[in-house]
């Protein structure tokens, strides 16, 4: 997976269930980045919002995981048991979530 400045991108729209890896490029020239993992309930669902902070609920969001800020040019890596669903990847920056830096991954 890289990151680009307000973008996540994905090697893979879908995997396997059981012991996934993701590893995170943060590309951007001069912002920090993050990648939380999140299960959805469905493809459409829409993640608990906090606007005072600007940034996604993560405990209410149901997080399993996250490759911490990383800043421009690291590189990080997340290992985590995933059943079959949807789940979502998203930069909790504050701010960042909003401006479109998520994605969605199925699991099989």
């Amino acid at each position: 997976m890289a990151t680009a400045n307000m973008g996540i991108t994905l090697s893979a729209k879908s995997v396997n269930a059981g012991k996934v890896t993701f590893e995170a490029n943060n590309d951007s020239k001069d912002v920090v980045h993050e990648m939380v993992v999140a299960p959805l309930a469905s493809p459409d669902a829409i993640l608990p919002f906090n606007e005072g902070e600007g940034k996604v609920d993560e405990d209410a969001a149901g997080h399993i995981g996250e490759v911490a800020e990383l800043e421009p040019g690291q590189s990080g890596a997340l290992t985590v048991n995933l059943k079959p669903g949807t789940y979502i990847l998203y930069c909790n920056i504050p701010g960042h979530y909003m401006a479109g830096m998520w994605t969605t991954i199925e699991v099989k």
